[in-house]
Order: structure tokens, then C-alpha cells, then sequence
């Protein structure tokens, strides 16, 4: 079985499946029959360490007390590891990202989620994808298998997400961590992108209103980052922005809103990449309508700041420091670039100060707040 969780709740819950490809039986330096039309795609580390990450937020960190975790459906290839270590350091074997075990764990994840029209679904997955035009192919990790016919084992997502709308729950989120440069094997392929598991249908749906936004690691014709052994970018930004940039307290409490979340992760991609010459990763998001709350906060956020002098030339002469009611921290290095760092939501005092001259000390009081805070120093020469 693919379920790592699973707990009965009575009542509407939350269900999820994430999927994370690494290792590619077929593309260079795997353990299959080569496909030579491989576009240059190879092994990936990233995403079995993203879809790790991911799985273990949602055990350790998911908190809705109106559709509590159910399940949770985790396949991973990867071709160092195929273990999974719960949050309390339990261990258990996951299942390999083919098209076979990807194909059931669907379906049960879907016939789960059929069970209550106020079910939530979650859909992550990490690994190779590839695009032409508006159709996107997630490639699992026996794509290829097929020489005539390679987009047998991917998954056509637009019509996934189509099919989707047959499930019976109305909330659902999708989060797609792939590229989506244009591929001639799709290009070539007549419009086929592969399986889209549950076939979309010509008719709409009878269960009323869906709302069910996707979140893109990247733009159409872009590509999307990973970091070797490493969660990549956007995972990184997605776990962030629901610890706290995607979140605000308009209703009292502080909770993450699929719009707010967009907000997040655009700024924590953005920050990530500041410091990388000529790379850029821009998220999008289709199918946002009204907004509804994915996950309560258990306590304040947690908001990406940056610190810098104004004018910029002086962060590299400032030792920046914050101070809260109880707390002095202080910028370890001097550094050109501002100071990138996530503190909770609260009042501080942001210092500039410069022990060898040139410029006046000074400091600002600010409210750190979601989704995030620039805090510009003005600083000027003695």
C-alpha cells in the first residue's frame, strides 16, 4: 500500500497523495533500457527530498480542526533511499512513482475523498515535467519505458485536473513542482500528454461549486529549480509560506488563505533567487476563485523579513541586529546583500550600526507582519 497515514475521522477531513520522482528508470544513468529522445532530462535529487518534506509538514504541522489529516498516500523514487522517517522517528518502506502504483494510489485516494462532499484533497508532486502550449505532462519514473509511445507512464495534468472535478469532495488544492519548458515529444504527440487517470468528462459536474487552485512552480515555458540533496525552491517556499507568509488574522486568527499563499511563495521564490545571476523562477496559479483556509497557524507566523541600509552601498560596512522585548540577534557577517531572515510576527527594532565608520548609527522600530517586510535603514555619512 501507498498510505503512510491514515486515521478514520468522522466528519469531513483533509486527504493527500504526494508524489516525488527522482530517479528515472529510463532517462541517463538509470537502471532501465536508455530512451534516446531524453531532451536532456536526467536523474533528479530534488524531489524525493521535497516530497519528504512535504509529507512530514503535513504529519507534524497540518493543523484544521474542521477537516482534520485522514491520509496520506506518499510515492517516492529515489534511487538512494526507499524510506520515509516520520516526524517521532519511525520508519516505514515507500512505494516507487511508476504509473502503476501512482495509478491505484489515486483512485483510492479519489474514492476516498468521494465519501464526503466537504472532504479537502491535496495533490503534490515534484519530479521532470514537460509542456506544449497549454498541456502539461508530469513524468513518472518508468517515462520512457515505451520508445513509440513514451507518454504512456506521465500523467496528462490538465486532464487530471479535469477528472477531477468527477470527485465528489469540493476543495481541492494542487501543488506542481515541474517544469513546463515545451518538449517536442509532447509537441509531437498530437495533443496526447499522456494518462490523465481520471478521464475528464463532457458534461459538468453535479456536485455543485468547485474550488480548486493550482499552484505552478513556474510560468509556461519556464523552467523550475531544484538543489542537490535538497529540497528545491518552490518546496522550500510552499512549506514556508504555510508556516506563516501565506497567512493573516482578518478573522481573528491567524490562518493561511489560498490567495495569501500565492502571495508567500511569490515572495520567498523571489528572495531565494536574489542572489543567483540570470535565474529567475516566477510562480502561477490558475483556477483561484473565492478564497477558503487551508491551514490554522498554532501560533504566530513566522515572517520573511530582509534588513538593509538605505543607500545599499553601506549593508557591507552595517553589523544589523533585531531586538524584541527579550531577544538581541545580530548579523554574523558583513555582507553586501540585505539580511534574509523569518522572525515572528511582533514589534522589533532593526539596527544598522557601524563600528569602523563611515555612517551614523541608526535603528527603526517596525510591525512585522505576513506576508513579508522590507526594512530599509537610513543611514547617512558622518
Amino acid at each position: 500500500m501507498t498510505s503512510i497515514y491514515t486515521k478514520k475521522i468522522d466528519g469531513p477531513a483533509t486527504l493527500a497523495i504526494v508524489i516525488g520522482v527522482g530517479a528515472y528508470s529510463h532517462l541517463p544513468e538509470g537502471d532501465g533500457t536508455p530512451f534516446e529522445d531524453n531532451e536532456g532530462m536526467e536523474q533528479l535529487t530534488s524531489p524525493p527530498y521535497s516530497a519528504r518534506e512535504f509529507a512530514n509538514w503535513l504529519l507534524s504541522e497540518y493543523n484544521n480542526p474542521d477537516k482534520p489529516l485522514a491520509s496520506i498516500e506518499l510515492l517516492i523514487s529515489d534511487a538512494a533511499n526507499d524510506k520515509f522517517i516520520f516526524p517521532d522517528d519511525k520508519e516505514t518502506k515507500i512505494e516507487k512513482a511508476n504509473k502503476s502504483n501512482v495509478k491505484k494510489a489515486i483512485h483510492h485516494w479519489v474514492n476516498l475523498g468521494d465519501e464526503n462532499r466537504d472532504n479537502r484533497m491535496i495533490f503534490f508532486f515534484c519530479g521532470h515535467g514537460i509542456a506544449s502550449g497549454p498541456f502539461v505532462s508530469l513524468l513518472l519514473d518508468d517515462f520512457g519505458k515505451y520508445k513509440h509511445a513514451p507518454l504512456d507512464n506521465t500523467i496528462d495534468f490538465d486532464g487530471f485536473y479535469l477528472g477531477m472535478d468527477k470527485c465528489k469532495a469540493r476543495e481541492q488544492c494542487f501543488f506542481i513542482d515541474a517544469c513546463r519548458t515545451a518538449s517536442s515529444t509532447l509537441i509531437e504527440s498530437l495533443n496526447y500528454a499522456g494518462d490523465p487517470i481520471i478521464g475528464p468528462s463532457a458534461t459538468p459536474s453535479n456536485h455543485g461549486r468547485r474550488y480548486a487552485p493550482v499552484y505552478y512552480s513556474t510560468v509556461p515555458g519556464d523552467s523550475a529549480y531544484g538543489r542537490p540533496m535538497d529540497t528545491s525552491v518552490f518546496t522550500e517556499a510552499l512549506i514556508k509560506a504555510l508556516n506563516g507568509a501565506g497567512s493573516d488574522d482578518i478573522e481573528g486568527d491567524w490562518r493561511v488563505y489560498t490567495d495569501r499563499l500565492n502571495i508567500g511563495i511569490y515572495y520567498l521564490i523571489k528572495r531565494m533567487m536574489s542572489n543567483i545571476p540570470f535565474l529567475e523562477q516566477v510562480i502561477s496559479v490558475d483556477g483561484l476563485s473565492s478564497p477558503f483556509t487551508i491551514h490554522y497557524l498554532k501560533g504566530k507566523p513566522l515572517v520573511p523579513v530582509a534588513v538593509g541600509c538605505d543607500p545599499k552601498k553601506a549593508n557591507i560596512m552595517a553589523q544589523f541586529s533585531f531586538t524584541n522585548q527579550t531577544t538581541k540577534i545580530e548579523r554574523p557577517d558583513m555582507e553586501l546583500s540585505d539580511w534574509y531572515i523569518d522572525i515572528l510576527e511582533g514589534e522589533y527594532v532593526f539596527s544598522a550600526n557601524f563600528p569602523r565608520g563611515p555612517y551614523l548609527n541608526n535603528e527603526i522600530k517596525k510591525h512585522v507582519r505576513p506576508p513579508f517586510r522590507k526594512i530599509p535603514i537610513e543611514v547617512r555619512i558622518k
